[in-house]
């Protein structure tokens, strides 16, 4: 006798499983359902809820695709203007279509009290004067700085009515006097 292969394909020679039975519709004649059939129709819905969803590796494939072309989409933000960008300023005082050239608005004058206390409490013109008194020498802006700004000094203080007093020794010497030594302690 002729040896045949085993294999697991249902043919018309194998009989068929009870699990390999499709479901038969259930019968509307108010007939109750078997176990069997019960359980045929639970295994069914149960494929079918199993395979819900969309493909497997569909989110690989379909997704890489539409976020490379949204990519190529979007432009670069550090890419400037195309705008064209003259080398050789032919119109200074021209502003170009459409553009308008603000005001410039002078500054406030402020008062001459909060002037001259502003002028008195700069921490580079203190710099500067201490370092005349050093003896230092200081660059021609530095030093056109100072004059400019004793300059201003002695308007606001001539315009406010503020007289300059001029120490003598006795006076300083007064004063040393007069210090409380433990004020600075």
């Amino acid at each position: 006798m002729a040896r045949k292969k085993k294999s697991r394909k249902i043919s018309d020679i194998m009989p068929i499983r009870k699990s390999d039975k499709k479901p038969e519709a259930p019968k509307l004649s108010g007939k109750k359902l078997t176990r069997y059939e019960l359980d045929a129709k639970a295994r069914e819905d149960k494929k079918k809820r199993k395979h819900k969803g969309l493909v497997s590796g569909s989110r690989h494939s379909n997704a890489e695709q539409n976020k490379h072309n949204q990519v190529v989409e979007q432009k670069d933000p550090r890419i400037g203007s195309r705008k064209k960008v003259p080398l050789i300023v032919e119109f200074v005082n021209k502003p170009e279509k459409g553009m308008t050239i603000p005001v410039v608005k002078e500054p406030k004058k402020l008062a001459p009290e909060v002037e001259l206390e502003r002028l008195e409490n700069n921490e580079i013109l203190n710099e500067l004067l201490d370092a005349l008194d050093e003896g230092k020498t200081i660059s021609k802006a530095d030093q056109q700085f100072v004059d400019e700004c004793l300059d201003r000094i002695a308007q606001l203080m001539e315009e406010l009515g503020i007289q300059d007093e001029e120490e003598t020794e006795d006076d300083l010497y007064r004063t040393f006097e007069k210090i409380d030594i433990n004020q600075f302690r």
